[in-house]
């Protein structure tokens, strides 16, 4: 299993949107819960609410299970397991903390360019953000190599 971070692709369109729709939409959600954590977060160097690193590397790691599936053929009986994709989940935490110890402005920026993206799309509610076969629509499955 190889696997590599093209740091843009942390804060893309597929991420935000899963992130919305996982910790942010709804009262029930983390993001709604807890929304008094992420003011506290606020008082990093940014000065601006961030994303935490659990909310990215899970994910990331269902992004990557995700083609992971779809390269396998799409099987109808895909068991998604944390063991399986344990080494991915490791991998995005140690690249999150490693990349906060080693420049944490780009580290702050990032994480809090992933929250303002979300914010603004729950405020505008552009419209697929409901639907998990929109949000997969952004991936072009279909069009991927097999």
């Amino acid at each position: 299993m190889q696997f590599g971070v093209h740091f843009e692709a942390l804060a893309g369109d597929i991420m935000v949107h899963l992130m919305k729709g996982c910790y942010f939409n709804g009262l029930k959600l983390v993001g709604a819960v807890f929304a008094h954590k992420f003011t506290e977060i606020a008082k990093n160097k940014a000065n601006w609410p961030e994303v935490t690193i659990p909310m990215v590397t899970l994910t990331s790691t269902s992004v990557y299970a995700a083609l992971f599936w779809k390269a396998q053929g799409s099987p109808p009986k895909f068991n998604f397991t944390g063991n399986q994709f344990s080494k991915v989940y490791v991998f995005y935490v140690q690249f999150l903390e490693d990349l906060n110890k080693n420049t944490p402005q780009k580290f702050h920026k990032l994480m809090a360019d992933i929250f303002a993206a979300i914010e603004d799309l729950t405020r505008t509610n552009k419209a697929g953000t409901d639907s998990k076969t929109d949000a997969l629509a952004f991936l072009d499955l279909n069009g991927m190599d097999k």
